[in-house]
This record gives C-alpha cells, sequence and structure tokens, in this order.
C-alpha cells in the first residue's frame, strides 16, 4: 500500500461514497477541542496534525474536509464495534498492529517532514542503527533454530519456535541518553513482516535482517520524536491514535459491506448482490449508460509481408518516422496482394475468423501502424505481417449478450451497496451526538 493511498484512508472521504454531510450542533467546545462525536473529543493540535499531512499531497485540501473524514470515521468505527481483527485473518498481509504503525508512521513522517528533518540532522545520526547500545545478535546458529521450517509445514513459526523468539532480543537501543534502554526481541520484529518477507527471515536472510532492523528503528525514533517533542500533549497523541483506529475499523466496515475489494479481488458481496439483478434493471442500466458497451463491428485494414523480423523492424520504424503505408506496401511486401497495396477489405465479426491475420487487424487501432507478428508455428517458414486499420465502424453489445449482463449486474450492485453505505451514514449521523468548534473552520 503506497504511503498516499495509506494517508487518504485515514483521513480523506472515499471519493462517491459519502457525499456531503450537515454539520449538527454547532459549538460552543473549549477552544482546544475541534469537535465531539457521542461526548469523545477530537482536539484541535489533533486535526492539526492530518490537515499537515493532507495538505502535502493536496494544498487546496480544507480543515473542514478533512475535520469531516475524522468524524465520520469515528461515527463508522462505531459500527464496527467487535469486529475481530485477529493476525490469522489476513496472515498474507500486515497484521493489523502493524497496519496501525505504518500508518502512524506515514501520518507523521508526512505531517512533520520538515521538523523531523531538522532534529535528525541536529542529532548528527546519519543511520538508524547508530541507536544500537549493542551489537545486533543475528549469529546464524542462534538464530536458525527458531526461523528453520519443517517444509511440510506452512511458512510460519512454531508455537515453540515463537516462544524462544518472544524471549530472544535481537537489538538493543534508545534515542537519548536520559531514556532507558529499548530491546527489540526477534518476534516483535518478525511479526511485523508480511508473508513474503517472512520467508526472507525463514531463509537466514541477514542482509534482509539487518535492513528490517534498521527500518524498525527508523519508525521508533519517528514515534519517539513524536511523542516527546512535536508539541503535541499526552492527549492529542492519544487522540491521533485513535483516528488512526477509526479509520482501520472503517476499513474494516467497508471491505464486509464489499465496497473496499481491488477490482481484481474476488468480492463475494458484490457477486452474491449481482445475481439478484434483474433483467429489467439491467436493460434500465444498459439504456442509461449505453456508450459503455460499445463494440467494433468492422474495420477495413491493409497488411504488409516480409520474412524476417529486422526487416520488419525497420519498416515499421519508417512508417513512423513518416512513410506511408502505401508506400511501404509497395516498396516491401512480399504478399501476393502487393500491386493492390496489400488490402484485406472489410473485417467483420464472422469474417475474422477466416484467418489469424484478420483476426489481428480486427482488434488494432484505427491510423496507427501496428508491431510485426510472427506468423504462427507451422511447416511453412515463418513470416512477418504489419497492419494499418484504414476505418473502424463501431456498434453496441446485444442487451441480452452475458457481457451486458455481468457488466451491467455488478455495476447496478455496486450502486445498490453504495447507497445502503449511504443510508447507513445517514442514519448513524442522525442518532448521534454531534459537536463541532466553527472558530477552528
Amino acid at each position: 500500500m503506497s504511503g498516499q493511498r495509506v494517508i487518504a484512508v485515514v483521513f480523506l472521504l472515499l471519493a462517491g461514497l459519502a457525499g456531503y454531510l450537515g454539520w449538527q450542533q454547532w459549538g460552543p467546545l473549549p477552544a482546544s477541542v475541534a469537535a465531539r462525536v457521542n461526548g469523545d473529543a477530537i482536539p484541535i493540535a489533533t486535526l492539526d496534525v492530518f490537515v499537515a499531512a493532507a495538505q502535502r499531497s493536496d494544498p487546496q485540501t480544507d480543515r473542514e474536509a478533512v475535520l469531516r473524514g475524522l468524524v465520520e470515521n469515528r461515527l463508522l468505527a462505531g459500527l464496527q464495534a467487535g469486529h475481530s481483527h485477529g493476525e490469522e485473518a489476513g496472515r498474507v498481509g500486515y497484521d493489523r498492529a502493524t497496519r496501525a504503525e505504518q500508518q502512524r508512521f506515514r501520518l507523521i513522517r508526512t505531517a512533520f517532514a520538515d521538523e523531523l528533518r531538522a532534529a535528525v540532522e541536529a542529532s548528527g545520526v546519519t543511520d538508524s542503527l547508530d541507536h544500537l547500545t549493542a551489537p545486533l545478535a543475528m549469529q546464524p546458529d542462534a538464530l536458525a533454530p527458531m526461523l528453520k521450517l519443517d517444509q511440510a509445514l506452512y511458512t510460519r513459526m512454531t508455537d515453540d519456535q515463537r516462544e524462544a523468539a518472544r524471549h530472544y532480543v535481537l537489538a538493543r537501543y534508545r534515542f537519548a541518553e536520559d531514556q532507558p534502554e529499548q530491546v527489540l526481541t526477534l518476534w516483535e520484529l518478525y511479526r511485523r513482516q508480511n508473508i513474503q518477507l517472512k520467508v526472507q527471515m525463514h531463509n537466514l536472510n541477514l542482509a534482509f535482517v539487518r535492513e528490517a532492523v534498521n527500518q524498525y528503528l527508523t519508525m521508533k525514533y519517528v514515534f519517539y520524536w513524536f511523542e516527546q517533542h512535536s508539541g503535541l500533549s499526552g492527549n492529542a497523541v492519544a487522540a491521533v491514535d485513535r483516528c488512526i483506529d477509526d479509520a482501520l475499523k472503517r476499513e474494516a466496515l467497508l471491505h464486509g459491506m464489499g465496497l473496499m475489494h481491488d477490482i481484481h479481488d474476488d468480492n463475494p458481496q458484490l457477486r452474491e448482490r449481482a445475481a439478484d439483478v434483474s433483467d429489467e434493471q439491467i436493460a434500465a442500466y444498459y439504456a442509461s449508460h449505453r456508450d459503455a458497451f460499445t463494440r467494433v463491428e468492422r474495420v477495413r485494414a491493409r497488411h504488409l509481408r516480409v520474412d524476417n523480423q529486422q526487416a520488419a523492424d525497420r519498416i515499421v520504424a519508417e512508417i513512423r518516422s513518416g512513410l506511408s503505408f502505401d508506400d511501404a506496401v509497395a516498396r516491401y511486401s512480399m504478399a501476393p496482394d502487393r500491386d493492390t497495396g496489400g488490402k484485406l477489405g472489410w473485417i467483420d465479426r464472422d469474417s475474422r475468423q477466416d484467418h489469424w491475420t484478420r483476426s489481428l487487424a480486427f482488434v488494432q487501432p484505427q491510423g496507427k501502424v501496428s508491431p510485426p507478428f510472427r506468423s504462427p508455428q507451422g511447416d511453412k517458414a515463418p513470416y512477418w505481417e504489419i497492419l494499418w486499420v484504414d476505418e473502424r465502424v463501431m456498434g453496441y453489445q446485444p442487451v441480452d449478450s452475458e457481457s451486458v449482463r455481468y457488466r451491467a449486474a455488478r455495476a447496478v450492485a455496486r450502486e445498490q451497496m453504495q447507497q445502503d453505505f449511504r443510508a447507513m451514514l445517514a442514519e448513524v449521523t442522525d442518532e448521534a451526538s454531534l459537536r463541532l468548534n466553527h472558530e477552528v473552520l
């Protein structure tokens, strides 16, 4: 997950889902409080952290939009109470505690980028490993019993290995002379990795382990600076963490509703909802979004044939540099139809099946030379085809086609799910006790 996406999940609205909600019960509130949601305060200092991070990526972001996102996250987090966030539920990725740490780290590093840079320069520390108070305990003989796996098992530690790793101190460190020495156990480093990175540890990739320790110390230094030197009170820092937790709960809620899946993920909620979409709803969606269901009906195309890859590449380069396709055919083509300009004529959805060249021509863009295509393997000597489409005639997929049904049903189902979300958000907002400090906006 990229830094920008992580920060966006923390404090920005999901586009197209929430819409604008009117605020309820404006002030007065204490000067230090931006909002109170069902009695829980969001301090102004906490809001300022999220505003600073948001404006790093979009200077036009206003305080009201950020506060609205934090308030909505708080409202929606209440609906997620009791939801399980166990490590096993997302074992392939990062566990929930690690995702919260990652979001906290990126948020602070973005909001306080200049201050952190100045603090690091003032400290004179150029490598996070310089904060170590003792050499890393990375002897392979000591690590192997805890990390080596029985290949018959899944790629994870056994209970005995986990218990041993909990007591194995991998690194000792401190960030200030007056700070007590801190320790990092092998288990604490291991649990923060996703499955691919855990494999590196199981393979005893010591260079990876060292870099993972480096990244851990960088993160911990940012947290130390934030808690000790950012100027925020303990209450404001705790409120930042609460807002991050709200965002994770909102994300889990939306994922459970089928609204946070990647387009390529299996989405059982969407699939089940789409199965219930009627033919009448599909027809109505098709009528309103017909331009989304266009297809190529026929093309008028030409081709050029040569007997080697080098010649084909050279000819394509010449055409892209300005040589007309007509002149290229007359000059270079070895096909029998060279004298008639290499015309393939009109190719429709049926005739494209007549020859592989016609199939390829059917899917080429209009007015652009194609890359060279090698003929299929066979008994004859290979040759290379270059294609040019002069004209494409577009049409519409039939409303009763499987493609239309699949796409339209999912689109209708997705809109229904978004309507459910908007209704749920409106209901929880109406029932909430909201007080906002208009002075901070």
